[in-house]
């Protein structure tokens, strides 16, 4: 089996084009989408994990006392803090685009900065200018050790809760295709399940995902 490292919009493209069996992504609807539109098949949910506004310890546009992630970026666009933003149609951008169209915002401007970029790079690149940044919770306890000057401001919005799911390209599509199939079934087990929710436990001493059926809570 081989991996390709991509954001879930390439992901979803490259199983679009009959060139993976297979991809884990992290955007519901476009999930939903594909599976009307019949180029993909198998939606199965695998885990989750969630996402954090982290920012400078200074907290210049006060999110730490929002009352949702939508209030959260009002706060931020209001002031003009700088915010980076991956801007490359992953599933953490979508989902950051639905938070700004939540707080009826089209963010743009000096402060609004967009790194075209993968979540540790833009990360780091969140520590570098001071500003706010949205990171799934994994990338954060991976590598919040580039980004020193940074931290959680704001966690705990249910519409935060980043759900993971599997698709595979229809029966006779792509070469691979069965034993993609498999692959999943097996993730969805409660053997594969159980690596999941355990990955991550013994470096850092806290899981980096949720499995299934904590994510069935929020699966939209």
């Amino acid at each position: 089996m081989v991996w390709v490292k991509a954001g879930t919009g390439q992901s979803l493209k490259l199983l679009q084009d009959k060139k993976v069996d297979m991809v884990m992504v992290h955007a519901p609807a476009q999930v939903d989408k594909a599976v009307k539109d019949g180029w993909a098949t198998g939606k199965t949910l695998i885990g989750s994990n969630e996402f954090y506004i982290v920012g400078p310890k200074t907290d210049p546009a006060a999110i730490a006392q929002a009352t949702s992630a939508a209030e959260a970026y009002q706060r931020i666009a209001k002031v003009g803090a700088r915010f980076v933003s991956r801007g490359d149609n992953s599933g953490t951008h979508q989902k950051e685009m639905q938070i700004w169209q939540k707080a009826n915002i089209q963010p743009a401007g000096a402060w609004y900065i967009v790194t075209n970029d993968f979540m540790t790079a833009s990360l780091k690149r969140a520590n570098a200018e001071g500003a706010y940044f949205m990171s799934d919770s994994s990338t954060w306890i991976m590598e919040k050790a580039i980004a020193p000057d940074l931290v959680i401001l704001y966690r705990g919005d249910k519409f935060l809760v980043n759900t993971y799911h599997a698709l595979t390209s229809p029966p006779g599509i792509t070469p691979g295709r069965d034993t993609a199939e498999k692959f999943v079934a097996f993730v969805a087990s409660p053997d594969g399940q159980k690596i999941i929710s355990g990955y991550g436990r013994d470096r850092f001493g806290e899981s980096l995902y949720n499995d299934e059926v904590y994510a069935r809570q929020y699966d939209k």
